[in-house]
């Protein structure tokens, strides 16, 4: 057998491959074009690996030649773990334009503001799941494009896009009744330095324990409703991020909500019972749905789940429950506190 390198097989996969005879690779002037452009060749990537899995069973359904067929095997395989690597290069070169953009605006890193002050929390996304729009699994988390209005910011479904892609150690969890808090976690990140963007990004191989310790506060209102299955606070544990097992996912979850890494009565906030978690692609998008409770029986079981609002894919599967609240998530460079139940919240929050 040839070797791999000068196998035809290899000519047959770059007829198939992205074009990479323009701006893939041209380096532009502009860092940020740089990794919008890394962004993109990392999705056509993914389809290239679902080609190539389609050529592989063509030829071993054609061949029983064990050379040929392992030598596809190993290129498949090969094949798969460049996501990895290149993801790996997306975080480094993300980093390098964060650095370049904060130079070039004169600003450190964490957004320190005229009053001198760097303990500030930002909003980063709200969840509401009664406003019309789906913020599950596969959208918003991992591309970091806007969503909403900054005047909607807390009574809608919103995502600021500066904020998501900046440097973040931690992240508080806040359910909040129009604006007013309610209840409340903080989480210092095990990886420091990392946006969000690049941790919702790694979706494969994804399953990443987040925090050590599990929350560093915890704030609640004495009277507080529903709290016996809501998602953050009926459950203990640290974070779990892009977990997901047998077609279904949750961007983020407390591993106190389940066992064995096991999604049958326990998921979180952004959901999907059936998509390509790993690639972040719906296989059919009447399993999305945004804000979960704690099932009283597995979901496999469960004659129709109950999920918080109305923001999910397909009656037929799922029934509507009670919004407990909005959940808003606010990150920080070095605040490690978060203003206590009752506080009327604002995007941007100074805790000096």
């Amino acid at each position: 057998m040839e070797k791999l390198g000068s196998c035809p097989l290899l000519l047959l996969l770059l007829t198939l491959a992205p074009d990479l005879s323009s701006s893939h690779v041209i380096f532009p002037n502009s860092s940020s074009v740089l990794v919008d452009e890394m962004t993109q060749f990392h999705e056509e990537l993914f389809g290239l690996i679902e080609k190539f899995l389609e050529i592989e069973a063509g030829v071993i359904g054609l061949t029983d030649d064990s050379d040929l067929n392992t030598g596809v095997k190993e290129f498949r395989r090969k094949l798969s773990e460049l996501p990895e690597e290149l993801f790996k290069l997306e975080l480094a070169v993300n980093a390098l334009n964060e650095e370049l953009e904060l130079e070039k605006e004169g600003i450190q890193s964490n957004r320190r503001n005229v009053s001198g002050c760097d303990l500030i929390w930002h909003l980063g996304m709200n969840l509401n799941p009664a406003d019309g729009h789906y913020m599950d699994y596969l959208t918003g988390w991992h591309s970091g494009g806007a969503i909403g209005r900054e005047d909607k910011a807390l009574a809608m479904d919103f995502l600021d896009r500066q904020v998501w892609k900046e440097p973040v150690d931690y992240l508080a969890i806040v359910r909040h009744q129009h604006g007013v808090v309610d209840a409340v976690k903080v989480f210092q990140f095990k990886h420091w330095g990392l946006s969000m963007l690049e941790r919702f990004k790694d979706m494969n191989p994804g399953r990443v324990i987040a925090s050590e310790g599990g929350p560093i506060q915890v704030s609640v209102d004495t009277n507080a409703p529903n709290l016996e299955d809501d998602p953050i606070f009926s459950v203990d544990g640290d974070l779990a991020l892009n977990w997901w097992g047998n077609y279904r996912a949750s961007r983020i979850m407390l591993t106190g909500g389940f066992t064995k890494g096991d999604l049958l009565t326990y998921h979180g906030l952004g959901n999907h019972m059936n998509c390509n978690c790993q690639s972040g692609s719906a296989r059919d998008s009447n399993y999305r749905f945004e804000v979960s409770n704690t099932q009283k029986c597995p979901f496999s079981s469960c004659s129709k789940p109950v999920i918080q609002g109305t923001d999910f894919g397909s009656t037929s599967y799922f029934q509507t429950g009670p919004v407990y609240g909005n959940y808003a998530l606010y990150v920080s460079l070095r605040a490690d506190s978060f203003p206590e139940p009752g506080t009327e919240l604002t995007p941007t929050i100074e805790v000096c």
